[in-house]
């Protein structure tokens, strides 16, 4: 057996501090590391105004994921913040759902300017172009806008973080939809920053809106471990024992053993079996601070139950539909590029249908194939001319 992976010094620490150790507690895993490889390839490689969507189901792990790339993003910058105290590394802020109708941008606007920590939010004005010596006391959205984008394009921030955007896309209508796409897209324009879109599932619908976010945007889904793949259990059952190695008890549990309860229990996603394995800990250290370690009826009080676990599988398993290419779609794009014929409504496939085309040579002949003749040979400089 492995050893322990918790500082030895914690047996006799407070219950307090056993359950902070483990609520900080970071274990890396594949899909983890795949995410978060690939969102700092984005941002520090991908083009100035792109759109960057991360999204998956809930209790993935995305806030994690997220508060690793804002630590990386720091200490990459370091010496460059310290030489300009003007600079931000990052600017992140959550979107809040609307109360009625559309998605409220000044109230967006409003709260990503304080995490910018702006002074005088309340008393921005916006120049007129007509007259730039009359300052006019602008009490709607557009000069909060102008603030954010000078925020973004003085500031140079590595990266626009929007948390929970998926309620960006709650509207009332398509049209608003569009112009909600068409709003992040001209502030990503305007300032060269990426902008970051956290959130679940939903956001694919703003990805596939149209044209510019399909070009703009990039893709990365922050997964959960399948059942019906032997891969995603293997990784699974070492994030579970990596857990349980850092539980800081005298006696180490026994949660492999039991490896499909726990996976039932969080259809396969880290960031929900972290926060069940924290709040056992938390309460069980609380309710007797000499606990000296935890047994499976322990977890079950804290389980989720199996009808919210099977709410929890159904949004996923959508999202995670929305994502697959059916060979139908792949061949619905060939018909539409004219590289596949339909003929009296049967599917033709890429190959079958260059059969067809060979055959339907004048002579029956295969495209490229010449006619039987006989080669003169020996020809003169004289009798090529």
């Amino acid at each position: 057996m492995m050893e322990r992976l918790f500082p030895e010094e914690l047996l006799n620490s407070t219950p307090a501090e056993k359950s902070n150790y483990f609520k900080m507690l970071t274990v890396s895993h594949p899909a983890f590391e795949e995410a978060y490889n690939d969102l700092l390839d984005r941002i520090y490689r991908g083009t100035e105004n792109s759109i960057i969507l991360v999204y998956g189901p809930t209790g993935a792990g995305k806030s994690t994921l997220i508060k690793k790339v804002k630590e990386k993003i720091i200490k990459d910058n370091l010496s460059v913040l310290d030489k300009d105290k003007g600079l931000i590394p990052y600017l992140a802020v959550e979107s809040v759902p609307p109360d009625s109708g559309s998605f409220d941008w000044k109230d967006f606007y409003y709260r990503a300017l304080i995490e910018a920590n702006e002074q005088l939010i309340d008393y921005k004005i916006l120049l007129e172009n007509k007259n730039m010596d009359k300052k006019v006391k602008d009490e709607n959205r557009s000069a909060l806008r102008r603030s954010l984008e000078n925020v973004l394009i003085y500031r140079k921030p590595k990266a626009f973080i929007i948390d929970e955007a998926q309620h960006i896309t709650m509207t009332i209508s398509g049209r608003n939809l569009r112009n909600q796409v068409n709003i992040l897209k001209s502030l990503g324009n305007i300032t060269k920053v990426p902008i970051i879109l956290t959130g679940t599932y939903d956001l694919l619908a703003y990805r596939d809106l149209n044209g510019q976010t399909i070009r703009r945007g990039t893709d990365i889904e922050l997964r959960r471990y399948q059942a019906n793949n032997q891969s995603d259990i293997e990784s699974f059952i070492n994030v579970l024992l990596a857990f349980q190695k850092h539980l800081p008890l005298e006696l180490e549990p026994n949660l492999i053993d039991y490896w499909d309860y726990f996976y039932s229990r969080t259809i396969g996603c880290v960031g929900i079996l972290k926060d069940w394995l924290y709040l056992t800990l938390q309460s069980s250290l609380r309710a007797n601070p000499l606990t000296k370690t935890l047994e499976l009826t322990d977890f079950k009080r804290y389980e989720l139950s199996s009808e919210r676990c099977m709410k929890l599988l159904t949004e996923a398993s959508y999202g995670e539909s929305k994502l697959k290419v059916s060979d139908a779609a792949d061949l619905e794009l060939y018909q539409k590029l004219g590289l596949v014929q339909i003929e009296q409504e049967n599917e033709v496939t890429v190959d079958e249908n260059v059969k067809k085309r060979n055959k339907s040579n004048k002579k029956g002949r295969p495209v490229g194939q010449r006619k039987p003749k006989r080669d003169q040979v020996g020809n003169t400089m004289a009798d090529a001319q």
